[in-house]
């Protein structure tokens, strides 16, 4: 399944994550989630950014 988010969709969701990333425990599945999709989303971000003219 593909979800398809808008920038600014994509950008509030890195943020929710950052903000409750202290939150989780170390070693918690939910910290190595966050982790794990922090860069993905980051990547997705960088590859969809307009290119200067």
């Amino acid at each position: 399944m593909r979800l398809r988010l808008t920038r600014r969709e994509l950008c509030e969701l890195a943020a929710r994550i950052n903000a409750a990333l202290p939150s989780f425990p170390e070693g918690s599945a939910e910290r190595a989630s966050a982790l794990a999709n922090l860069p993905n989303i980051r990547a997705v971000l960088a590859r969809a950014a307009p290119k200067p003219g």
